[in-house]
């Protein structure tokens, strides 16, 4: 079963306001409803359309979110399938598809996240008065999961300012200054299109996110992308917990590792 609810052509969108969507890539997540009630308690949620990106889940993801989706006929979501592997690949289809359907700024959120309740709100706020940003990002801080531990709040805090850093000085290169995290971005649908989307690539080949912050930064300058600090998404530290904070810096500071070190950096 295909589950299409789109947002009722009758219902306006704020005066002046962005056409959003929000693309969520799926693959085995069994807490998908968690990141899915935190879109339905939006601020903005009437008005914006989600797409749900099934990347060929083998567990129950796809019952949970038709399950979820039953309760609640009033939301808008969108559940695709993509079945070549790889969140660089389902958040491509996501995104495509939005943008097909006529949405002007495509955000992006994770399976295993959750942005605070006026994360799309405050996106619409930024692409409507700023009609020179093309990219947008924000703060993460640690989901309150089972892989929360004392000291993640800190430890978050500064994990994305200093990779930045080290990934500027490690390539020569300031467009890393600008890099967004995929758990919580949005992109005009304009310059996604302009700079080629994000790599249909898997997280053990390149960090799509990235590469795709660098790709506008490099087109439209550094001053078109926004990080607002108030813009919040919790994402898990299961990643981290699995691999540890060193390992991590590696796979994304000296990619020829890949694959040697650790064989798979995706814990899903």
């Amino acid at each position: 079963m295909v589950f299409d609810n789109s947002v009722p052509s009758d219902v306006p969108s704020r005066e002046g306001s962005v056409r959003l969507a929000v693309v969520v890539p799926v693959y085995n997540e069994p807490l998908i409803q968690r990141t899915l009630d935190s879109l339905y308690a939006q601020d903005a949620r009437g008005v914006v359309q989600h797409y749900v990106v099934d990347n060929g889940s083998t567990d129950d993801t796809r019952l949970l979110l038709e399950s979820w989706l039953r309760a609640r006929d009033d939301f808008p979501l969108t559940i695709l399938e993509e079945g070549e592997k790889g969140t660089g690949a389902a958040s491509d289809t996501g995104f495509r598809r939005a943008i097909a359907d006529g949405y002007t700024v495509i955000a992006r959120t994770d399976g295993d996240s959750v942005p605070s309740a006026d994360w799309t709100t405050r996106l619409q706020d930024h692409f409507k008065r700023q009609p020179t940003l093309q990219l947008a990002g924000g703060t993460s801080v640690p989901l309150d999961d089972h892989y929360y531990r004392w000291g993640d709040d800190v430890l978050m805090s500064s994990a994305l300012h200093t990779l930045r850093v080290m990934m500027a000085v490690g390539y020569l290169n300031p467009h890393y200054l600008k890099f967004v995290a995929g758990h919580n971005m949005a992109a005009r649908a304009t310059a996604y299109e302009a700079v080629g989307g994000f790599a249909r690539t898997a997280i053990d080949q390149r960090d799509e996110d990235i590469d795709f912050s660098v790709k506008v930064s490099k087109m439209f300058g550094r001053s078109a992308i926004c990080i607002d600090p108030q813009l919040t998404v919790a994402t898990s530290m299961r990643r981290v917990r699995k691999y540890g904070l060193g390992m991590m810096g590696l796979h994304h500071i000296v990619p020829q590792l890949r694959g040697k070190i650790v064989k798979t950096i995706d814990v899903r």
